[in-house]
Order: C-alpha cells, then sequence, then structure tokens
C-alpha cells in the first residue's frame, strides 16, 4: 500500500531533493509516493537478504552490497527503492543518492507482489545495469527470478540455491532468505 503525493511532476533530480527524511518514498512517472511502512515480516526477511549477499560480496569483489534505501534511476521521472542490491560501482563518496550500476535488485513482497511481478519488473529492466530482478514473497517462501533478455521466470523454493551469473556472479542458498521468520498469524 503506498499514497500517492502529487504536489506537481518531478524529476528523479527534482525528486532526490525534495523527498522527506527517514520516509520512504518512490518516483513514479514523476509522481511522488509514500510507501507503507515496513513491518516486522518485511524487515526480517530484508535484513537475511542483506546479511546473505555480505556474507558473500568481501573485497577485492568489485560488487558490494547495499540495503539502505537508495534510488535505482529507471528514467528521468521514474525511480525505485529496492529492498537490496549489488552494486557495481566504486563508491563515490560519504552520500550517494543513487545506485549507479545496480546489476542486481531485490524486492521483499509482502503487500506488494504484483506491483513487483508487473509493475517494477518491467521498469527495473529499462536500466541498462539491472541484469537480476529478485523479488522475494515471504508468505509463499518462495523466490521469483527474472533475467533480463529472458522471458522465463524462475520461481524458486526454500531448498533451492539462486544463482546469479553475469556482472555479479554468485549462488546464494534461499533457506538463508528465511531464516527466523516472525510467525505468520
Amino acid at each position: 500500500m503506498s499514497i500517492a503525493v502529487r504536489e506537481r511532476l518531478m524529476t528523479v533530480e527534482e525528486f532526490l531533493d525534495w523527498h522527506p527524511d527517514d520516509e520512504k518514498w518512490e518516483l513514479v512517472g514523476g509522481i511522488s509516493w509514500r510507501m507503507m511502512a515496513e513491518g516486522d515480516f518485511h524487515e526480517t526477511v530484508k535484513t537475511n537478504v542483506s546479511n546473505a549477499l555480505g556474507r558473500r560480496l568481501r573485497a577485492p569483489n568489485p560488487c558490494r552490497p547495499g540495503s539502505n534505501g537508495k534510488l535505482v534511476r529507471i528514467d528521468n521521472t521514474t525511480g525505485y527503492r529496492p529492498d537490496a542490491h549489488i552494486n557495481y560501482a566504486p563508491v563515490r563518496g560519504p552520500v550517494e543518492a543513487l545506485i549507479e550500476k545496480p546489476v542486481v535488485v531485490f524486492e521483499v513482497a509482502v503487500t506488494s507482489l504484483e506491483s513487483d511481478l508487473t509493475d517494477k519488473r518491467n521498469g527495473y529492466f529499462v536500466n541498462p545495469h539491472v541484469e537480476h530482478l529478485i523479488v522475494v514473497n515471504p508468505m509463499a517462501r518462495k523466490v521469483h527470478h527474472f533475467r533480463r533478455g529472458s522471458a522465463i521466470e524462475d520461481i524458486l523454493n526454500v531448498g533451492d540455491t539462486l544463482s546469479l551469473d553475469g556482472t555479479a556472479s554468485l549462488d546464494l542458498p534461499i533457506a538463508e532468505f528465511f531464516e527466523w521468520p516472525p510467525e505468520i498469524i
């Protein structure tokens, strides 16, 4: 669930100058959207994904993991904030607002599964650096893996391994994404 705020249409640069601190906002077609607060379930799985990436992406590997809410530019008027990502660009400074070369992006879809599988899937691949989109579905404990240039969706279960090829070549056991899951009531 999200709320649109339409003061006026913005570019990504204007949005980055505008958006409030300590709140998660995205820009879609020039319209700013305030994202729903993350619950415990979402936060736990997001942390697990980040930790799994951090265990495998170590120097001197040029790829680095992130989960800090930076923006992936889709085009001049759209930018998404993935829950986790792998960036192939070097660190540019103490404050980076954009993920410069997001080769892999992760969305944890507790309440946004349909949007992540359609709208964001199409959007992320507009960015020329995105090689993989991973949509983690905590409720079903499944992972949807999309590769650039492929119409095939790989659906992985807890016992499977996510294999990323290309710039960030690594294997991630899906079970690590679902460690310490909160009870679903």
